[in-house]
């Protein structure tokens, strides 16, 4: 399965289109490789955050075209997924596992850059 990635974050696992998730984690569960290609030309594209609080990357739209307004629900734009449901990343600089994503913040970022309070 090879998907993309809105942002990659500190510890491996990245932000990506609602729905992501849910495909990673069928391919996790039949045991089929999760690709995420992420060009890291970007910069915004590696964010050296952790995603403590999930929520907070997620954005919440007005579901109003796709249901009527009485309904309850919630209409996310992007999903969170985690390290342990990608296999690898690849990038214009080359494939890399999703533990060695820290390393590559040192080569992006200065120290004072992690320092976000």
């Amino acid at each position: 399965v090879v998907i993309p990635a809105v942002a990659v974050v500190a510890n491996g696992g990245l932000i990506a289109e609602s729905g992501i998730q849910n495909i990673a984690l069928a391919a996790k569960k039949f045991c089929v490789p999760v690709v995420c290609v992420a060009g890291l030309f970007k910069v915004h594209l590696l964010c050296p955050l952790f995603p403590h609080d999930v929520d907070v990357l997620n954005e919440l739209v007005s579901p109003a075209h796709i249901f009527n307004y009485d309904d309850t629900l919630h209409n996310v734009i992007n999903d969170y997924v985690p390290p342990e449901f990608v296999t690898i990343f690849i990038t214009n600089t080359g494939a890399y596992q999703p533990s060695y994503i820290y390393r590559l913040l040192t080569e992006y970022y200065s120290p004072q850059d992690y320092q976000l309070v």
